[in-house]
């Protein structure tokens, strides 16, 4: 026997999404004031103030939506709410003007993130070609140009390394990428993986994919690499806040920030990035700094 209820509409897509994220900022909440020890409900106007200021980090939609998702919380358990509250208001416009709160820095590659991001690109033509891209542009700390830059003829490869020639002509500078023990991190064994499927001699090292799985002739652009990138994050389960805050640049940072971790030696790193001034480095001591 058919019902009413076998007759009614499912949820709109939308609408099951934007429940799913109201229940992700209300435990995201329970969890801030676990950690201050505050009472999730109900909460005083100090408490979510407090928690407005310490998203810093998110966006000012992410922000106005948290602030929504705590208020239909007090409403359906008919607490008393007032988002009018001056403390509240006052929060709130520090968080979403612009001119009134400091950016968030750029998010990098780190070597477990790009382990992770790896270990999910699979063995089909996507998979193979953004496995090569992501260890190429890490390991040889390139500029978003000179990744989508780079053609088939500029890769060689001796006995310990896979060497990339940047640049043309009396500017070319090779780029050597050392080869590790573990062969899943190898870029010389990615770029091997991915030529038996792109069938390419010369031309365009990393190139578009046809929905039809077929690999064009044109290169990749910069913007197409962040796409790729963001990807491969959201895949590996890097938090969202984090994807959004990641660019081409991301890869590049990543390995310049995690050298200097390392302690590797100035002159060294300037070497193999190819800054010729030490100066260049300071941005991403500032990153290691804030890590």
């Amino acid at each position: 026997m058919t019902t009413t209820a076998d007759l009614a509409p499912p949820p709109a897509p939308g609408a099951v999404a934007t429940l799913r994220a109201y229940r992700a900022d209300w435990m995201h909440f329970t969890r801030w004031c676990a950690a201050h020890a505050h009472a999730p409900i109900p909460a005083t106007p100090e408490v979510v103030a407090a928690y407005l200021c310490s998203l810093g980090e998110f966006a000012p939609a992410t922000i106005r939506r948290r602030l929504a998702a705590i208020g239909k919380m007090h409403r359906f358990n008919t607490m008393p709410w007032d988002v009018t509250d001056a403390r509240i208001r006052a929060a709130l416009a520090r968080m979403v003007d612009p001119s009134r709160r400091a950016a968030p820095p750029p998010a990098v590659v780190t070597p477990d993130m790009l382990r992770t991001m790896v270990e999910r690109c699979g063995d089909g033509v996507r998979g193979l070609r953004d496995r090569c891209l992501l260890l190429f542009g890490f390991a040889g700390a390139l500029r978003r140009s000179e990744l989508v830059g780079l053609q088939v003829e500029d890769v060689g490869l001796t006995r310990t390394a896979l060497v990339l020639a940047i640049g043309e002509g009396e500017e070319n500078q090779p780029v050597s990428l050392p080869l590790p023990a573990d062969p899943f991190l190898c870029p010389a064994a990615a770029f091997s993986a991915w030529q038996q499927v792109a069938h390419r001699q010369t031309g365009p090292l990393f190139r578009a994919i046809s929905k039809g799985e077929r690999v064009g002739g044109r290169a990749l652009t910069p913007y197409a690499v962040t796409r790729i990138l963001q990807r491969r994050a959201l895949m590996a389960e890097v938090p969202p806040d984090v994807v959004a805050r990641l660019s081409a640049h991301a890869l590049r940072a990543g390995y310049i920030v995690e050298s200097l971790r390392q302690g590797m030696e100035t002159t060294a790193l300037c070497q193999h990035t190819r800054y010729r001034d030490p100066r260049a480095l300071r941005p991403y001591e500032r990153l290691l700094a804030d890590d």
